[in-house]
């Protein structure tokens, strides 16, 4: 490849990637709160995370803090493989969401103004189905014995 070919590949790459520098992409991970949802009349997977932030508080040294932040966010129908994970997932799933934030306010009418933010996911994977503890424990496996007393 020559020289040039090479400056007009490296030429079209450079204008892609500014193309992209300034498109709106969001990654979440987190557990969803409540079972998947599908609304507008079949067309969307609702579905909503939370995600736990930890850090350092500044006021206590070595105490370690956790907010919880909540992400809703919509999965098209268009979107095969997407929406038929999302559909599929129940409380307590840990998933990976990539999409595009949408934000949206509305002035109340007691004059304040409320802003709500969503995702409109175009990825979702599955991490980790959350595990039912009544299936967890097999016959083999004897019940961990407890200290109530036993009704005799």
């Amino acid at each position: 490849m020559s020289n040039t070919t090479k400056s007009k590949v490296n030429q079209v790459i450079d204008n892609k990637e500014k193309l992209f520098s300034d498109t709106n992409i969001s990654m979440k991970t987190g557990h969803l709160v409540r079972d998947a949802e599908i609304v507008g009349d079949g067309k969307f997977a609702k579905i909503r995370i939370a995600s736990n932030k930890q850090y350092l508080s500044s006021q206590d040294e070595g105490v370690i803090e956790t907010k919880t932040n909540y992400f809703d966010s919509l999965v098209s129908s268009n979107l095969t493989k997407a929406f038929e994970t999302a559909k599929e997932l129940k409380k307590g799933d840990w998933v990976y969401l990539k999409g595009e934030d949408s934000t949206r306010s509305v002035d109340t009418p007691e004059g304040f103004k409320e802003t709500a933010s969503t995702i409109f996911a175009y990825k979702v994977v599955l991490k980790k189905k959350k595990i039912n503890e009544a299936s967890s424990q097999t016959p083999d496996k004897p019940e961990a014995p407890t200290n109530e007393p036993s009704a005799a």
